[in-house]
């Protein structure tokens, strides 16, 4: 090959001219996907000067290609640029679709999210509309698969279920099964952080039953300890199975296990998963000790936070707090706080301004290209003239314009569509701030209750009168309240529900079954409502029975509570 190279490039150096760049290019597109080196070193021999610019535009694409397979990383469009302006006066779709996605991986590796964004969605549009044609299948499929990860990322969890879905459909149409086995652990992933988490036992079930079988051991291993997450949080094993289960995974191949498998990697490279998966297991078991171990070592080994493991502050909080470690566990919360402000701060809006850019600039690059064929049209329409086929012309014409009026017609729906998901968009905003405001009062009334109590032990000192005021706080309507606001919060709003769903219950047993859900002990609620130990018993098995009769839409959902 390397004997063949230098024959072309001494014809080249020979004055072939765009003869000779030809026969490079199609030298050069048979390396790139084995030999990338070799393809590159022919791509640059050749004199850009002296090329058409549809010659010009191919080569480009191909450098850009043979870079990316090279590990290469663009680092800005120059080199891109020129072929993706061509590709759009020419009309070309698969050429624009895969210059939109090498533009888009340069402002990618230059750190330009926004224009990634941007340049990703308009590859997906060219390559959905040309999906048909060679290679666009296999584009689409990376297309999916990185718009999937970018929305994961921005906190969109319903967008990227729906792209992931889209991805595995692909991967499954082309027979790709590493890509469905990646495609399918993100789209678990992104259905474990909206709250589903039987949904994602079953999308991942597949991978686990294949584990043993994959060549790529440090995914295997990801796929193991996902699974173990998502079993902990649906609460559909019990702790010693979890630990059991955890037990069976080797330590040591997580530790060294190469991180990447012909052309995959993992992004797990400070390998905290294990140590993430131990901490969550063993809180669940209720082993706080080791949980405090796990969670503050993987603490310290990450070293970048995002939307995506922001969250482990709030598993630490509750860990320390369980210990007793309230003022460990405030740290870790304000922690949450602060590093979730500033993520918010950064990422905020700029998913929902890339989806109407989306949808404004599909339909401008779509009218620009009706445009020119509506010109080229009309050019035609004065030679048909000239030759006195005014009749067909007309016909024609009138023809055009159909089609033309459904485009608008499509466009149209388009705009609607993205007006939906903004809307979408703007109310989960809401909420997020809703639930960030949230935790601030329940920390400023923790602040409270801690002030009273010191100022109560000091007034009264050890006494009778210290026991009965300090039972006064723990009955007093401000903590009962703070009390309903944490179940709710922790408890996907579930005190609020059973007020909607349930309105004609006393006050008494709101209250009641706020501090069930809450999980406050059948002793501990005896102490807080001054009530036996027997009419705790009694009430709840009471409240239980009036929930299973009761023509509540959630009622499965509020019995659980009351196991």
């Amino acid at each position: 090959m390397k004997y063949a190279a230098a024959i072309f490039f001494c014809l080249f150096a020979a004055g072939c001219g765009n003869k000779a760049a030809e026969g490079l290019l199609s030298s050069a597109e048979r390396f790139v996907n084995d030999r990338p080196d070799s393809a590159l070193q022919i791509l640059r021999g050749i004199d850009a000067a002296t090329l058409a610019p549809a010659t010009d535009a191919r080569r480009r694409l191909m450098l850009a290609q043979a870079c990316n397979r090279a590990g290469q990383k663009l680092q800005s469009d120059s080199l891109i640029r020129p072929a993706l302006d061509y590709y759009e006066r020419s009309g070309h779709g698969t050429g624009a679709a895969y210059a939109w996605y090498y533009y888009a991986q340069a402002h990618h590796n230059a750190g330009e999210l926004k224009e990634a964004i941007r340049g990703y969605t308009q590859a997906t549009l060219y390559a959905e509309r040309h999906r048909q044609s060679s290679g666009m299948s296999e584009l689409l499929g990376a297309l999916y698969h990185t718009l999937g990860l970018l929305y994961l990322a921005q906190g969109y969890d319903t967008e990227a279920e729906e792209i992931f879905t889209k991805a595995i459909a692909v991967a499954q149409e082309r027979d790709d099964a590493e890509l469905e086995g990646y495609s399918r652990f993100m789209l678990s992933s992104a259905q474990y952080t909206a709250g589903r988490y039987a949904k994602a036992i079953e999308t991942l079930a597949p991978l686990i039953e294949a584990r043993d079988t994959l060549a790529f051991r440090f995914f295997a291993q990801q796929i193991t300890l996902q699974n173990l997450i998502y079993h902990t949080f649906a609460e559909d094993l019990t702790p010693e199975q979890l630990l059991e289960e955890r037990a069976r995974i080797d330590p040591g191949e997580i530790r060294t296990a190469p991180l990447t498998h012909g052309a995959a990697s993992a992004d797990d490279n400070d390998r905290t998963l294990y140590d993430i998966a131990s901490a969550v297991i063993f809180y669940r078991a209720g082993q706080t000790d080791s949980a405090r171990y796990y969670i503050d070592r993987s603490l310290a080994q990450i070293s970048h936070f995002d939307r995506n493991n922001v969250g482990l502050y709030t598993i630490a909080s509750a860990i320390h707090h369980q210990r007793g470690e309230d003022s460990r566990a405030l740290s870790y919360a304000m922690e949450y706080i602060d590093k979730r402000d500033s993520i918010d701060q950064a990422q905020r809006g700029a998913l929902v301004a890339e989806l109407e850019k989306k949808y404004r600039t599909a339909n401008e690059t779509a009218l620009r290209e009706a445009g020119l064929r509506y010109r080229a049209w009309i050019a035609t329409l004065a030679c048909l003239l000239l030759a006195g086929a005014i009749a067909w012309a007309v016909v024609g014409y009138r023809r055009k314009l159909r089609r033309r009026d459904a485009q608008l017609s499509e466009y149209l729906a388009l705009l609607d569509s993205y007006r939906e998901s903004h809307d979408s968009l703007t109310s989960r905003l809401d909420a997020s701030d809703e639930r960030e405001a949230a935790v601030k009062r329940s920390l400023e009334s923790r602040f409270a209750l801690l002030r009273d109590i010191a100022s109560t032990y000091y007034t009264y000192g050890e006494s009778q009168r210290l026991t009965a005021k300090m039972k006064e706080l723990a009955l007093s309507p401000a903590m009962l309240a703070d009390i309903v606001r944490m179940a709710d919060l922790y408890n996907d709003e579930a005190v609020t529900r059973l007020h909607r769903q349930l309105p004609g219950w006393t006050a008494r047993n709101y209250d009641f079954a706020a501090l069930v859900i809450a999980g406050f002990s059948p002793q501990e609620i005896s102490v807080m409502l001054d009530m036996t130990l027997n009419g705790v018993y009694t009430l709840k098995s009471k409240l239980k029975r009036r929930l299973a009769e009761s023509p509540a839409a959630d009622k499965a959902f509020f019995i659980r509570f009351f196991q």
